[in-house]
């Protein structure tokens, strides 16, 4: 029998509101750094292995965002962000109709809840307001069964290449390239 979904359990599951920021202060960076280093922690495949310090994470946090290019995207619950990603432009002019999703995140503490999704959706229907974009894709970490979330969201996979990440001495994983045609 299948397990019932929160919605079903009666629990309240509040949407999130979303802003997008071409850029962010540093009250916002903060928490947003606190996110990332507590979804590592807790699993997430977000560009670092847990366990991970919060000072790694910050020294690295946003160092290639281009203001004025790039975009966040954060997701509020009674106004504190409990989730984000980045829209990253390419700086390529033969790639300006696509945008990168970068650093997927959210809080640990309100996983389980739809945010995920909900902040994917988002991305998409924001891209679908820049001017001349016409895709989105991202990378993803093998092992982990990601790319069936991100399937479900949309996205289809394009490619692979095994082996491209090591996160252990003897622990490689595909790294998997999904697209979504908008």
């Amino acid at each position: 029998m299948p397990t019932p979904s929160s919605a079903e359990r009666g629990a309240i599951v509040v949407a999130l509101t979303f802003r997008t920021l071409p850029e962010i202060d540093d009250a916002l960076r903060a928490r947003l750094v606190d996110i990332w280093t507590d979804a590592t922690n807790a699993g997430g495949a977000i560009g670092y292995v847990a366990p991970v310090e919060r000072e790694s994470v910050d020294a690295e946090a946003f160092r290639s965002f281009a203001v004025g290019r790039d975009l966040f995207l954060v997701g509020f619950q009674d106004g504190e962000p409990v989730a984000f990603l980045v829209l990253v432009d390419h700086r390529f002019p033969l790639k300006d109709h696509a945008r990168l999703l970068k650093t997927v995140a959210v809080d640990p503490k309100h996983q389980g809840r739809g945010y995920g999704v909900e902040l994917l959706r988002e991305a998409e229907r924001v891209a679908r307001t820049l001017d001349g974009v016409e895709m989105l894709h991202l990378t993803c970490r093998g092992g982990l069964g990601l790319e069936h979330f991100y399937s479900k969201c949309g996205y289809t996979e394009v490619g692979r290449i095994p082996r491209m990440l090591r996160v252990g001495a003897d622990d490689y994983r595909d790294e998997i390239h999904m697209a979504m045609s908008l």
